[in-house]
């Protein structure tokens, strides 16, 4: 039998659903990131000083892209759907150093050792080669830069919450949005990490916060609520996120 594909083709489709639809997974993505968006400036503080140049691999819409365009610094979004590029075009506000390309995330269209920093978030899990993303983004991360990523366990638990769970949380949710058998256990990608010369600073847990007002009434609705939110957890045994810093002489 022949092992199901990825659906990334539909992220062509969202258009500013991207920004405004909450009927559809991609509200819940929106949700999450400003947990993302809060644990990625956290990095960046205890590392001292802020990146100056930073490449946000599938940057989708620009939902992180374009918030960490600030205080001085310089980010561009790579993506393969030109489609959520358009989008992430006409939402970036004049004035920021951000850009958008289109770009294939195993080849890169950049010099090596070029970034401060390299975000991988909601990628991983997509990819039939995460190791071979992991080595083109280390490429081009300068020595001592760092890669922040966050992706889902390969466990019952992520299989129930990223899985089936969507299909009840959205009325409008795509199929093969995610595929059990791409998750990454934290020790797979621990090793992949390795093999891309990434030493693994930190591991956290990331989750919805169960129970809340907001939970219930997007699981009822099967509409995102607006004050749906995500916390960090210590247990891994759904998302994880976390930084790795590059080492050796690139």
């Amino acid at each position: 039998m022949t092992a199901a594909r990825i659906n990334n083709a539909f992220y062509d489709e969202l258009g500013e659903r991207w920004y405004e639809d909450d009927g559809h997974p991609v509200a819940l993505l929106r949700a999450e990131t400003r947990e993302r968006l809060a644990y990625a400036e956290t990095v960046f503080q205890t590392l001292g000083s802020g990146p100056a140049r930073i490449l946000d691999l599938g940057c989708g819409g620009g939902l992180m892209t374009i918030p960490l365009a600030r205080d001085g610094r310089a980010i561009k979004g790579v993506d393969l759907s030109e489609g959520s590029l358009a989008v992430a075009r006409s939402r970036a506000p004049e004035g920021l150093n951000v850009e958008f390309e289109r770009g294939d995330i195993y080849r890169l269209d950049e010099p090596s050792a070029a970034y401060d920093a390299v975000l991988m978030m909601d990628v991983l899990e997509h990819l039939e080669r995460p190791g071979a993303a992991l080595q083109e983004a280390a490429r081009v991360l300068r020595p001592g830069g760092v890669l922040i990523f966050h992706t889902f366990n390969r466990t019952l638990f992520s299989y129930l919450l990223a899985v089936k769970a969507i299909e009840l949380f959205s009325r409008d949710a795509p199929r093969n949005m995610h595929l059990y058998r791409l998750f990454i256990k934290p020790a797979e990608l621990e090793r992949m990490c390795a093999d891309a010369a990434l030493r693994i600073r930190e591991t956290r847990g990331i989750r919805p916060r169960f129970l809340s007002k907001a939970f219930c009434w997007t699981l009822l609705r099967r509409r995102v609520h607006p004050d749906f939110a995500f916390t960090r957890a210590r247990s891994l045994l759904v998302g994880y996120m976390g930084y790795a810093v590059k080492y050796g002489d690139g």
